[in-house]
């Protein structure tokens, strides 16, 4: 069952034989042999790799809960710390990029303090990667921020309001005046990769008016356009508590705008509907909805 589960987390035989030290003919021999056991076909074999079929994503599901629960039985019994009521086991949290940079470091220095012997794992991706992450089992949960949305499958909770602003530096934003849709064509902006969150909300206000924005740099990292704002190469489109030092500083300055509507997104977190919810996961859920 572990050479199943390795092969549709890798999506290649051949990978997945690397990983696990065997030969790739060991693995397909020992697939070929569960797929008979099971009566169904699990894979379907494409140039690209092996792609998980209708059944084998149903069999995937519980093969995980089945390994993860002998792990935890296997861990309960040689693990001293459990009979001292510490609790232990791996956390995998995934989070877009804004999030991991400006507001996870503090929730997992916090959860580290208080649970030690819990592995932590930070997996930071787009929000469409990062629910097929969760759906695989690669993710026990993760947070996004944007507009309301739901996930098939997966239980959201709205975590809090963020609000998303311009910021440039101060010398930049003297000469700029009222941000308007009609103005942000000629202006120099530094902005997230586009269509994500915030900057697809950014777009499509203005494409409603015909305007094209064209952003100096753009990247996923916000920190990287929090320092960019602050040298006076653009205007950035950020959530507030992104740069939120800065404002504070005074390195950089709201920019006001109209025209735009509002831009008002919210950190939301995902949990699998079907999947037992773990201590590490229950910890964690509720310090981040008690913070």
């Amino acid at each position: 069952m572990s050479t199943f589960l390795e092969v549709a987390r890798l999506r290649s035989f051949s990978r997945a034989a690397a990983s696990l030290g065997y030969s790739q003919s060991a693995v397909t021999m020992q697939v070929q042999q569960l797929e008979r056991e099971l009566g169904a076909r699990l894979f379907d074999r494409t140039p690209q790799g092996a792609e998980l079929t209708e059944r084998g994503e149903a069999f995937s599901f519980h093969a995980r809960e089945l390994v993860g629960a002998a792990r935890r039985a296997v861990e309960a019994v040689r693990d001293p710390a459990g009979e001292r009521g510490q609790m232990t086991g791996t956390l995998r949290i995934g989070s877009v990029e804004s999030l991991s940079t400006a507001v996870l470091p503090d929730l997992l220095v916090r959860f580290h303090d208080e649970h030690p012997l819990v592995e932590l794992v930070l997996r930071t991706a787009g929000e469409s990667r990062l629910a097929q992450a969760a759906r695989r089992g690669e993710l026990d949960l993760f947070l996004t921020m944007e507009r309301k949305v739901s996930e098939r499958g997966f239980e959201r909770r709205l975590v809090r309001r963020e609000e998303v602003a311009f910021v440039a530096s101060p010398a930049l934003a003297r000469g700029l005046g009222t941000l308007s849709p009609a103005l942000l064509g000629d202006v120099p902006l530094v902005l997230t990769e586009g269509g994500e969150s915030y900057r697809l909300e950014l777009e499509r206000a203005c494409a409603e008016r015909d305007v094209r924005l064209r952003p100096v740099v753009e990247t996923g990292n916000t920190e990287t356009l929090v320092r960019l704002a602050e040298r006076g190469l653009g205007v950035a489109f950020l959530p507030r508590f992104a740069a939120a030092a800065s404002l504070a500083s005074g390195s950089l300055v709201e920019v006001p705008s109209e025209g735009l509507g509002p831009m008002d997104m919210w950190t939301q977190l995902f949990v699998h509907r079907q999947r037992l919810v773990s201590p590490p996961v229950a910890a964690f859920v509720e310090l981040l909805t008690a913070g």
